[in-house]
């Protein structure tokens, strides 16, 4: 993240006037926007760092953590949900088919929970919006200098090993510069980029030939235009129209339930994909059968694509997956629930729902680009979590920020409340995160 740039000396103290010169600059930075900026880099660039990627994510990560551990943990108190989801997940081992695999990836989603709670404690939601900002561009860049495509010309890779990642990544940026783009109150050192990065993301996407994450964009511009309608309503006639989307919602789902089969082909003709949506309802099958057996506490924190697992090896030998790994059951609240069962499942969906209704709120009552940012973002996750694994994952970048949606979410459910609960606190004491 660039440094802030700041005048000192007799002319920075008194107002300037004709065009006497500057005697001199200092170049100041925020030791927490730093961290944060190393470990959001950490996790965009996995794809090419590796192991060292994740490291950076740690690095910075903790360093935010560690600096002021009684603000941190005052904050984790206030995100208790958030906690109870990630110590759910690691104390899964103890009926986990893997439970040394379980206690691993658990020990990471806890790291990665209080990471992310700490980021966005410290960080105002437009700083962390920023800094979101820089590194997809950086990782667009990347992933165009390294002409990097599938060897089948089924679509552009970049720096990742999937072209869904880099759909995934590309929508990212597509979502954070149209935000940072469309808000007038930000200088133009910064809209200006957001246009390049704008048009940067679109091409990736379009070029990684991704219809999954086409479909889920389109969405996201949708719902953009209908953020920016209802901002410029009354309150009373934001729940008119609210309601009335609802009911005409309802009422084209029923219509176009009568035509699914033509529509459903026409989507798999366009598409390339099979009459199963690449064989979806077969996955979904086992799965269920495995919530059946294990309703409660389900098999296990990612304990069930385990090489090894008979289920597992069955799946992948049927679906061609020579890799046996990367692969999952194409739906959020069942992958979920197979893993963690029906507690841990509706726990996390639970969260995700408030802190989808929360930041849809925020961006309407308070538009900003932060706020229309996660919005945005919760919008996308919303549609893909019907067709990938959408939350919570531990060093995944979607997952740092949807727990960053959460707290600030939090914040603004906080503010609506009052102002002797909203208000945020001095630095070096805990409190809410600021959300204007």
């Amino acid at each position: 993240m660039p440094p802030a740039v700041t005048g000192t000396g007799a002319a920075a103290a008194r107002p300037r006037t004709g065009r006497a010169p500057r005697k001199g600059w200092t170049i100041s930075y925020s030791p927490d926007v730093l961290a944060t900026f190393v470990a959001i880099f950490g996790l965009a660039f996995i794809p090419v760092l590796g192991s060292l990627g994740a490291l950076l994510f740690l690095m910075g990560g903790m360093a935010l953590v560690l600096s002021r551990p009684g603000e941190t943990l005052a904050a984790l108190r206030r995100e208790w949900m958030v906690v109870l989801m990630a110590l759910w997940c690691l104390m899964s081992f103890a009926w986990s088919d893997y439970p040394s695999l379980t206690l691993r990836y658990g020990i990471q989603l806890c790291l990665t929970v209080a990471i992310a709670v700490a980021m966005a404690y410290r960080l105002a939601p437009m700083t962390f919006v920023k800094i979101l900002f820089v590194v997809s561009s950086l990782a667009g860049l990347a992933s165009l200098a390294s002409g990097r495509s599938r060897s089948d010309g089924m679509g552009y890779l970049g720096i990742y090993a999937s072209k869904n990642a880099l759909a995934n990544a590309s929508a990212l940026l597509v979502i954070v510069a149209l935000a940072l783009l469309l808000d007038r109150r930000l200088p133009a050192r910064w809209r200006l980029p957001a246009l390049g990065s704008l048009l940067m993301g679109t091409m990736l996407l379009v070029m990684g030939k991704s219809s999954g994450a086409l479909v889920s964009t389109l969405g996201v511009v949708l719902a953009f235009g209908a953020i920016v309608l209802l901002q410029r309503l009354a309150p009373h006639v934001r729940l008119v129209m609210v309601a009335m989307a609802v009911v005409l919602a309802t009422a084209l789902g029923i219509i176009l339930s009568f035509f699914a089969a033509e529509l459903s082909q026409m989507f798999l003709d366009l598409t390339g994909k099979d009459v199963t949506l690449t064989g979806r309802t077969d996955l979904w099958a086992v799965a269920f059968q495995e919530i059946a057996e294990r309703p409660i506490l389900g098999t296990g924190f990612q304990a069930f694509w385990v090489q090894g697992n008979p289920l597992a090896e069955q799946l992948w030998a049927m679906f061609g997956i020579g890799s046996r790994a990367g692969f999952h059951f194409h739906n959020t609240l069942i992958s979920n629930m197979v893993e963690i069962g029906l507690v841990g499942g509706t726990l996390q969906a639970v969260i995700f729902f408030a802190a989808l209704v929360s930041s849809l709120t925020w961006a309407i009552r308070s538009p900003s680009a932060a706020s229309v940012f996660f919005a945005l973002f919760m919008v996308r996750q919303f549609l893909l979590m019907w067709i990938e694994v959408a939350y919570f994952l531990q060093f995944e970048l979607s997952s740092v920020i949807t727990i960053a949606a959460v707290c600030y979410g939090h914040a603004f459910r906080s503010a609506q409340r009052g102002p002797a609960s909203s208000a945020p606190a001095p630095k070096g004491r805990a409190g809410l995160p600021a959300v204007t």
